[in-house]
């Protein structure tokens, strides 16, 4: 029990139609989408606090809220000004500002994997799409290249 914070990536990948052998497949059935967790808290309320009055009007129903680069980089101010409100919740432990240093470099990795630069060797023509959204085009391998869109939500649990 307690409060379990996710940071994850998602990246959406587009059909080739005119090559379905360049589809991504797993099991034999084709990939749609990839989630990654750029990270994870145990037990910080004031970022959760922050997150859910800023980015999702102060609804905390554990649903994903979408962060924009934008986002994060404001997340990242909050932090460093200690602007992160006092939040209280059943189990949701205390934060104390030692994860801070932690939590900058998770969402400044997020914002580089979010802009398609975190494997530069495999993102090209990198485009955004607003809504916290890119769209990249990455080579799986040598002879397939996929085009993906991508998003960072955030998520918690209790």
């Amino acid at each position: 029990m307690g409060l379990d914070m996710y940071l994850n990536g998602k990246a959406f990948l587009w059909t080739d139609w005119d090559k379905p052998e360049n589809n991504l497949q797993r099991d034999g059935y084709r990939v749609r989408e990839i989630t990654l967790e750029l990270g994870y808290w145990r037990k910080h309320p004031d970022l959760h606090g922050y997150i859910v009055e800023t980015f999702a009007k102060g609804v905390d129903n554990c649903e994903e809220i979408n962060l924009t680069a934008e986002n994060m980089i404001q997340i990242i101010a909050a932090i460093k000004d200690r602007q992160l409100p006092h939040t209280e919740g059943f189990f949701f432990g205390a934060s104390d500002g030692s994860e801070d240093t932690a939590t900058i470099e998770i969402f400044l990795k997020a914002i580089k994997w979010l802009e398609g630069v975190a494997a530069p060797r495999m993102a090209k023509n990198i485009t955004p799409l607003g809504h916290g959204m890119v769209m990249a085009e990455v080579d799986i391998e040598t002879v397939k290249t996929i085009k993906e869109s991508r998003e960072v939500v955030y998520r918690a649990s209790w």
